[in-house]
């Protein structure tokens, strides 16, 4: 594997300079084309056995593009707001939302040379840091407040009362509460958890079976013109065609088509679908779940590459991050939760119940670089 050149021209300003003497080296800046200046975190390579020996060896997939190994993907602070044309991470603004994927995707191509709506490879790069320390991350997950700690909570942007169950609980970014970040400091990224779901790019579900852009190579293709979707084999972990019949797959414990089905398995066949294979639509059969609790049949077992990739846990925890899913039409990938998801937001918290024309004002996008 080859590594990659990595050309970034440092030229220290004020900003710049203030915001990476604060975080110790951990923050910098990047201006877009237009000048704006966007807080970025620099994640910088590690390999998969530091984190767990669980879920392999070799660099973690986030940091492989083209087959090419890079140095370090440098990851919004805060989610994406919108100001003159371009998605930016600032502090103190308010989340831009009710774009649907492709919107957010097209926004982030104009933001910058390198920039993108977050991969799901670089998400879980970063989750996979906050669950090497057993790290809890809280957000805004009750209408304006943590959940779990009610003296935790930031004004929303709708002026009603913390708590209140009416209006738009949406806060701005920047939380003053170190937990609010991905590693428990005020420099850290912030939000990843509650307030807004966030869009992520690089895998789908298509009738239920799990698709994606192999390692990191959605952080350069947009989805929507991409002929790199592959399957991953039950058996081996390899990446496979889709479409194949021993691809992972989402099945149910049921055939329920009228509300929530229980907790998805993890296998090569569909026994129930939840809906019409063929329905993209949002009918009542779903599937809703503490992720912790996914499983398998009996004869199989998870192949690594689906944990690596935050689609199956690899370690046990108490949280009930939630998975939500149709195993059935298309569906497009959402993480963190929102600020109604109270216990079932989380690092690990994952959507794949709707598509990638969805838009709401529970669901935003976050951008990250690669320079």
């Amino acid at each position: 594997m080859k590594k990659a050149n990595m050309t970034m021209i440092y030229s220290p300003d004020p900003l710049r300079q203030q915001v990476e003497k604060q975080s110790n080296g951990q923050r910098t800046i990047i201006y877009s084309p237009k000048g704006q200046p966007n807080y970025v975190f620099i994640v910088p390579r590690f390999n998969l056995e530091d984190i767990d020996k669980r879920l392999g060896n070799g660099p973690h997939p986030a940091f492989i593009i083209n087959n090419h190994l890079i140095d370090a993907f440098f990851y919004s602070c805060y989610a994406a707001s919108l100001h003159d044309g371009e998605l930016v991470s600032q502090p103190n603004q308010i989340p831009a939302c009710n774009f649907d994927l492709l919107q957010f995707q097209l926004l982030a191509k104009q933001s910058g040379k390198g920039c993108h709506v977050s991969s799901n490879a670089e998400w879980c790069a970063i989750s996979a840091l906050t669950n090497q320390h057993n790290g809890i991350v809280q957000g805004n997950t009750d209408y304006g407040r943590n959940y779990y700690s009610h003296n935790e909570f930031t004004p929303r942007i709708d002026g009603l009362a913390t708590g209140d169950l009416h209006g738009t609980p949406t806060t701005r970014t920047n939380a003053q509460w170190e937990n609010w970040h991905h590693n428990n400091q005020l420099t850290g990224i912030s939000d990843l958890v509650g307030n807004l779901w966030e869009w992520q790019t690089g895998v789908r579900l298509h009738a239920g079976e799990i698709q994606v852009i192999p390692n990191n190579d959605a952080a350069i293709n947009l989805e929507c013109s991409s002929t790199n979707w592959r399957a991953i084999n039950m058996t081996t972990g390899e990446y496979i065609p889709i479409n194949h019949s021993t691809s992972a797959k989402y099945d149910s414990p049921n055939s329920k088509t009228d509300g929530n089905a229980g907790t998805p398995i993890i296998s090569q066949n569909i026994l129930n679908f939840n809906g019409e294979p063929s329905d993209s639509s949002y009918p009542a059969g779903l599937l809703d779940s503490p992720f912790r609790l996914l499983d398998r049949t009996s004869q199989e077992q998870i192949p690594t590459l689906l944990k690596v990739l935050g689609l199956a846990p690899y370690k046990a925890k108490l949280t009930d991050d939630q998975i939500y899913l149709r195993n059935y039409g298309k569906r497009a990938l959402m993480r963190g939760g929102a600020w109604y998801s109270r216990t079932s937001a989380g690092i690990d918290s994952l959507c794949l119940s709707h598509t990638e024309h969805h838009k709401s004002t529970t669901v935003g996008a976050r951008t990250a670089w690669i320079l």
